[in-house]
């Protein structure tokens, strides 16, 4: 069980719930909104557990998200006395911080030849450009940041999978026209867009298959 399937599986779970305690709320069974108005802190709190669980690298923002969900919801239990805004902007910061200090080495803009990419994209950018002659795929985290992967000098000999995992944040992929592109992200208040592609495809070209997760963020798919 890979961690593209248990995060899909959280995240609609956890839209399912809402869905049907919102039903439950409108007619007059269960007053969700007021429940709702206590817990939602644990929306926050499973969202660094979702993003882990894709890309152990971003423990730093995982554990940033943790700390707000636990202070708010302590709060909102009246464990604690804190504001909830007092807390998110100092945490945000240090996580940034961290970030910057654990990724100081990284070059933004890379040339790569490997058959795979692994890139994140942490409140800043990323630029890479792969001319693997037999690239497999890889994996893209965008976090309130944004990727750019240029493949249009890259082969795939048959088949590749791209895994994108954005949250307020999205990719552009650079891809050639001959290539054949699917789409099989499960986008929420997102989307992918693919264009200027695919016009010389045929039943036998190379196939470039797009999975993850897109939420408030975007992917942009073009030659």
């Amino acid at each position: 069980m890979n961690g593209q399937f248990i995060s899909r599986t959280l995240t609609g779970l956890t839209i399912l719930l809402v869905g049907i305690g919102a039903l439950l709320h409108a007619i007059d069974v269960l007053p969700f909104w007021n429940y709702f108005g206590t817990w939602w802190p644990l929306a926050v709190i499973l969202l660094s557990a979702i993003i882990v669980i894709n890309d152990r690298r971003q423990y730093i923002v995982s554990l940033g998200l943790l700390v707000i969900g636990l202070f708010a919801l302590l709060n909102n239990l009246n464990v604690i006395s804190v504001s909830f805004w007092s807390i998110l902007w100092p945490v945000v910061i240090i996580a940034v911080g961290l970030s910057i200090l654990i990724n100081r080495g990284t070059v933004p803009k890379t040339v790569k030849t490997q058959d795979s990419d692994a890139a994140s994209a942490i409140f800043g950018g990323s630029e890479i450009i792969n001319k693997s002659h037999d690239y497999k795929g890889g994996k893209l985290t965008a976090l309130f940041g944004g990727i750019s992967l240029d493949l249009r000098d890259a082969v795939i000999k048959k088949e590749a999978t791209i895994e994108i995992f954005a949250v307020c944040g999205g990719a552009e992929i650079k891809v050639p026209r001959e290539w054949r592109v699917i789409n099989q992200t499960f986008p929420i208040l997102g989307g992918v867009e693919s264009k200027n592609h695919g016009e010389k495809a045929d039943d036998k070209a190379p196939v470039l298959i797009i999975t993850g997760t897109v939420a408030l963020g975007g992917v942009e798919i073009h030659s």
